[in-house]
């Protein structure tokens, strides 16, 4: 397993639960020194549980004898700090994590008082993805199917909005039935354009700036270049604010990145990397579904501006570009900030 010790102690040093879990600890734990130095070397982790010092030492290796003596050149070494007043006073515990131990080796630290801990490198990182997600569902997004090909047919709906909240209104009005004004409304809740209750919907602030840049000298099949800016400015600043719209960045990224290959992109090309960026891959299991799913998003940031489309083949566009850079820089922020709170 190509597993660095950093990594393993990175996650441990950042999320004490999972730290608690690999341990089998009850206690709180919160860590007084990372990569602490001492008279015999450079000891990985140390945490303070309630009157107790817990003491990590942390190979990803299958144990050696040689490990049970830096343990114990470690717990001397920090046993004179505490005779000389320069660490908290408190009994120390001694931990030896391996992901194997023979068994002379588990009798070996049990000999010398060492706490021996057989444990997966593998998990602790799996335990950190799950974390991750935790504090941040964006991770797990994933697009959806609103069974809608392109964003201008929501526009009868939208447009009606503006006239009348109630939805048995907006259906006579579009010529809709309520079970089509329902679908496309859900639609426009994913691009934050419409929010509703049982029988009313009503036009968000986002909804009222798009249904302002219409051009109504045009069909109500067109998204203007000014609807698409209103939209795209939003996706920009909220990236993980629905699957629609995750889904949406992700057919935009997915195309930039294929076009080092080939230009322009073979939509053919596209639908596998589009599925499986999106987490799609054991939900789209069909050449249709998959087809189906591609051919939606990339219709939609067709209207957006952000790619154009030359037969079965996607292209990039200027404001693609500048999206998509963007955008990473967005994503980044929105991590960090979840991650920092």
């Amino acid at each position: 397993m190509l597993v660095r010790e950093s990594q393993v102690e990175d996650v441990l040093a950042t999320y004490p639960q999972i730290t608690q879990k690999v341990l089998g600890t009850d206690g709180e734990l919160n860590l007084l020194a990372r990569q602490k130095t001492l008279k015999s070397g450079r000891l990985d982790l140390l945490f303070a549980s309630e009157d107790r010092l817990l003491l990590l030492e942390l190979k990803v290796e299958n144990f050696k004898r040689e490990f049970v003596d830096q343990v114990e050149a470690y717990r001397s070494d920090l046993l004179l700090l505490q005779a000389s007043g320069l660490l908290l006073n408190g009994s120390i515990d001694a931990f030896l994590l391996c992901p194997l131990f023979t068994s002379d080796g588990w009798d070996l630290c049990k000999s010398h008082n060492i706490i021996a801990v057989e444990y997966s490198p593998e998990e602790v990182l799996k335990e950190f993805f799950e974390e991750v997600v935790h504090r941040s569902p964006f991770v797990a997004l994933k697009p959806m199917d609103s069974g809608l090909w392109h964003i201008h047919l929501i526009n009868r709906v939208l447009y009606t909005l503006a006239e009348t909240s109630d939805m048995e209104e907006v259906a006579i009005k579009t010529n809709l039935s309520i079970k089509t004004v329902g679908n496309h409304l859900r639609f426009a809740e994913q691009l934050h354009l419409t929010e509703r209750d049982s029988k009313k919907a009503f036009l968000t602030i986002l909804g009222k700036q798009y249904v302002l840049n219409r051009d109504p000298s045009l069909s109500t099949d067109v998204v203007t270049d000014d609807q698409a800016e209103v939209i795209r400015r939003f996706i920009l600043e909220n990236p993980f604010a629905s699957p629609t719209i995750f889904g949406i960045y992700q057919v935009v990224e997915t195309t930039f990145n294929l076009a080092k290959n080939v230009y322009p992109v073979p939509l053919d090309m596209i639908m596998p990397h589009f599925r499986d960026a999106s987490g799609k891959r054991f939900e789209w299991q069909t050449d249709k579904s998959v087809y189906h799913g591609t051919r939606m998003y990339s219709n939609y940031a067709v209207e957006l501006g952000m790619l154009a489309k030359a037969g079965d083949k996607l292209l990039v566009t200027p404001t693609g570009i500048q999206f998509v850079l963007l955008l990473q820089l967005h994503k980044g922020i929105k991590m960090i900030n979840a991650e920092m709170s």
